[in-house]
């Protein structure tokens, strides 16, 4: 009764009408329970005495919690689909992503832990998986994440590089009550060689305190912006050995970096020692079971429902593309509350296949085009030829229609490898078909 009462305190407390129905909801099952069971543990007399007074608080409780609950019914639904915007997710609507959280782990499990390199496509979720690491790691486990997007852009020398990594860190280890030393000073970090032992004399200082289970996982995302500063000769090529030292010579420090497929194929390249030594972890589409949740139960308290032939249509549609997929249901929920607006109670609270094509306008591809675009312009002059030619028709290709030329082979080998494309027992096609139709629309050959 104790505990019923607490959700019915809090029902009183709550603004919002799905959070008073919940804590009356629970407050009522409480109450049902204790109907059920209480007569075994409660003696004679006074138990027919408590079942009154329970059945009377039930059915108040009961008879609150159907008036929230109709309440609920008066207001539009908060719109959960955080992603919609290409930004990180966390919370519930981080959705899946066991597979690579739990390979990721597997790596970090050993002594010598390596350095991993996460790719995939821009929105893919590889930002979001990096934010949410923080909530599977152990006790001890320390993470700084450093996103090179905001800095790597702007920097004039290496130096300015190593000072961004070494500022996290020194923050993060403070925030952590260690002893990380005073506060860093700019003049230690004007070319690689300083820097190199500035840093390493901070990485020295926190090194003894690092002791047992404890972990700092060094987790820098955009990656390919520091490989674009080495090409234009403003990094020096040097700081990645440096790189791949620091993390040999400190077992307790994990390195992650985060980046597009580039990152990866140079991995394939004999030649670059620091990616050919890292572990790679593809990020790419969502699985169905982790797509069919996040659209049909983004929150615990979601109030709509999808008809299966929707749901169906979505993952179809989106191959289970994070970005896309959280767009659409964002649209949906949006374009449903605007009908809400108007038509009041009586609009019904599924969400039908026929709500889909509206979505789908111009409107719709200019908001994604950053995602569709992204692809574009990370894929070859050959991919992009085959990409045109592709999207043509909705069915699958046969290999042989596409690759009557060598070229065709391998642009063909890049794209599946570039998740662009997927290939079955049915052929060939794209492997998200909004990317196929954006592709037809707005990139039509010349």
């Amino acid at each position: 009764m104790r505990s019923a009462a607490v959700e019915a305190a809090a029902a009183n407390r709550a603004h919002a009408p799905l959070n008073r129905s919940t804590a009356l909801a629970r407050a009522a099952d409480l109450l049902n329970r204790l109907l059920e069971t209480g007569g075994e543990t409660c003696p004679h007399p006074e138990w027919p005495l408590l079942r009154d007074a329970i059945e009377k608080w039930r059915n108040i409780v009961v008879t609150a919690g159907g008036e929230a609950g109709r309440e609920v019914f008066r207001e539009p639904v908060l719109n959960p689909y955080e992603g919609y915007s290409g930004l990180p997710v966390t919370g519930t609507t981080f959705a899946g992503r066991r597979d690579v959280l739990s390979e990721i782990e597997t790596r970090w499990s050993t002594t010598d832990p390596p350095a991993v390199i996460l790719y995939g496509h821009r929105r893919m979720g590889k930002t979001s998986i990096l934010r949410n690491l923080e909530q599977g790691l152990r006790p001890g486990y320390l993470l700084v994440y450093l996103d090179m997007q905001d800095s790597a852009n702007l920097v004039d020398h290496t130096g300015q590089v190593l000072l961004d990594f070494a500022e996290a860190i020194h923050s993060r280890a403070s925030a952590a009550d260690l002893d990380a030393g005073p506060p860093l000073s700019e003049d230690e970090y004007q070319d690689l060689g300083r820097a190199r032992r500035a840093l390493n004399a901070l990485l020295a200082r926190l090194a003894p305190q690092m002791t047992g289970d404890r972990r700092l996982i060094l987790a820098v995302d955009e990656f390919e912006y520091v490989e674009e500063a080495i090409v234009d000769g403003r990094v020096d090529a040097g700081i990645l050995p440096y790189l791949r030292s620091v993390n040999q010579r400190h077992r307790w420090l994990a390195l992650i970096f985060a980046g597009l497929h580039t990152l990866d194929e140079m991995g394939r390249d004999y030649k670059s020692a620091f990616y050919g030594q890292a572990e790679h972890v593809r990020v790419g589409y969502l699985r169905r079971a982790d797509a069919d949740d996040l659209v049909r139960r983004p929150h615990p308290d979601f109030a709509l429902e999808y008809a299966d032939a929707l749901v169906d249509e979505i993952y179809r549609l989106t191959y289970g593309q994070p970005y896309l997929l959280q767009r659409l249901c964002w649209e949906l929920v949006r374009r449903w509350n605007e009908r809400f607006m108007r038509q009041g109670e009586s609009t019904p609270r599924t969400l039908e296949l026929g709500d889909l094509e509206p979505v789908l306008d111009a409107g719709f591809y200019a908001a994604a085009e950053y995602y569709f675009d992204g692809v574009w312009s990370n894929v070859t002059e050959d991919e992009r030829k085959l990409m045109i030619a592709m999207a043509r028709r909705e069915e699958p290709w046969t290999r042989s229609e596409l690759t009557a030329s060598g070229d065709a082979e391998t642009a063909l080998e890049l794209l599946r490898r570039h998740d662009v494309v997927a290939e079955d027992d049915q052929g060939v096609r794209f492997a998200s078909e909004l990317l196929r139709r954006w592709v037809a629309s707005y990139r039509p050959a010349s």
